[in-house]
């Protein structure tokens, strides 16, 4: 789990930058994020496969297709695409994980 708060954090510090406008530490942090989520999304795709995860296993198809959306929004240069995939659809879904994962004692 601690993985996947390092990726929170990452998704947060990008928000900030691009709320700020602070383009210089947004390119630096843009690219960390997108390093960060290409080294931490098969290991969440991989809890999927666990017996836990059984009735959710489909939802491991979600995160591929989410990286490719943050690229590409990252790539876009337009702020606001940013911010709704990071903010409004990756944050949430990765904090809607992480409780999954609790409440199904993989954590």
């Amino acid at each position: 789990m601690n993985y996947m708060n390092e990726l929170i954090l990452q998704i947060k510090n990008t928000v900030s930058d691009l709320m700020r406008y602070d383009y210089e530490n947004y390119a630096a942090h843009a690219q960390e994020l997108v390093d960060k989520m290409i080294a931490v999304f098969p290991s969440i795709i991989s809890k999927y496969s666990m017996p836990q995860m059984e009735d959710v296993k489909e939802d491991a198809l979600y995160w591929p297709g989410q990286l490719e959306r943050v690229i590409y929004a990252l790539e876009s240069h337009d702020r606001f695409e940013a911010l709704d995939v990071l903010y409004n659809e990756t944050y949430p879904n990765l904090m809607e994980l992480m409780d999954m994962l609790r409440e199904r004692g993989l954590s």
